[in-house]
């Protein structure tokens, strides 16, 4: 029998066990599989072998702790050196099932810590701001209405950009109550209330790109200029150059760099002042925890300003200029007796 060596149980996991048993998100997907084509070469640098002589007895905690730790001289984020980790430790639970006799290595390797990060500070725009950067684009022309309506559909629906791009014409549903059926992480889907002049926005996009014939449904929504399916640069491309315009217009009141992530804080930091409920919130943006929404809650200080003046206000806490403060002697005197 041919032995399984690291290049049998990669393959295995990558096509088998991640495409079929596990059905996987292609996110997911394309995530894990970037993991091993960062992994192989770095293994056939380290153990001196094409990969397809490396042994599983090579697959050892310390070579996985050198491949995290080359990631980081090359400047891979904390965020994604612990992603890149979670890939293999999926990969070592799906090793050990087949293979006992690795079963040492690879909890060895599954007992490797995630690293603790940073929270970073969460960005998002305000209302005045929002305005700003969606009244920017020249909607009299093809390519500025486009940029318009995925300006608009971003801060408007809150999705994800990897969300956005997969939309197709079937997923939008126009009418008296306009909603977006939106494909989110774990393959699940949601439906998500649009506005009426975001309705409207995209009832005018549908007549220009004839998208309303029947044969048209499959097709994603959103294309760029090749007329492909748009990418996450594409539309942070789109999103960065108005972004730069307005800062270079207005050092002080616009950020110089945004994330198409920014506009959905932007749009759950707007229903939270709104006084939307956090269920609703969480639903809108498709987190599966309701602790996940909570950060926005934490982080609105103005609600929270406003909120507790309300409730100073509430408590009718005497005038202090009204009060007449006096030492009493003989109470004083009192207590000392009982001290001595």
């Amino acid at each position: 029998m041919k032995d399984k060596n690291l290049q049998y149980y990669i393959s295995r996991f990558l096509t088998t066990y991640l495409g079929g048993e596990r059905g996987l998100s292609e996110n997911t997907f394309i995530s894990y599989n970037h993991t091993f084509q960062l992994l192989i070469p770095f293994f056939h640098d380290r153990v001196k072998k094409p990969i397809n002589k490396v042994a599983m007895e090579e697959f050892t905690a310390d070579n996985i702790k050198a491949f995290l730790a080359s990631l980081e001289e090359k400047g891979c984020s904390v965020s994604t050196r612990n992603q890149r980790l979670a890939a293999i430790k999926s990969f070592c639970r799906y090793v050990q099932l087949d293979s006992p006799q690795n079963l040492y290595n690879m909890q060895q390797i599954l007992a490797i810590p995630s690293k603790k990060k940073e929270q970073p500070v969460i960005q998002y725009l305000t209302a005045e701001q929002l305005g700003m950067l969606l009244a920017k684009p020249d909607s009299s022309n093809k390519y500025g209405f486009k940029d318009l309506l995925i300006l608009t559909l971003l801060s408007d629906t809150g999705a994800r950009v990897s969300e956005l791009v997969n939309i197709r014409v079937s997923d939008v549903r126009l009418g008296r109550r306009a909603q977006i059926l939106v494909h989110g992480k774990g393959n699940k889907n949601r439906y998500v209330p649009v506005s009426s002049n975001t309705a409207k926005l995209l009832s005018l996009y549908f007549d220009n790109e004839e998208l309303r014939n029947p044969t048209q449904m499959g097709r994603f929504l959103l294309l760029n200029r090749s007329g492909r399916q748009f990418t996450r640069a594409g539309i942070t491309y789109i999103l960065q150059k108005y972004t730069s315009e307005l800062h270079e217009e207005n050092p002080t009141g616009f950020p110089d760099k945004l994330t198409p992530h920014c506009l959905r804080h932007s749009k759950a930091m707007l229903m939270l002042q709104a006084g939307q409920n956090l269920i609703y919130i969480r639903d809108q943006l498709g987190h599966e925890h309701i602790k996940t929404t909570e950060v926005y809650a934490r982080i609105d200080s103005k609600q929270r300003q406003d909120a507790l003046k309300a409730a100073n206000e509430q408590i009718k806490v005497p005038d202090p200029a009204s009060i007449e403060y006096k030492n009493n002697p003989s109470l004083l005197d009192w207590l000392n007796k009982y001290c001595e």
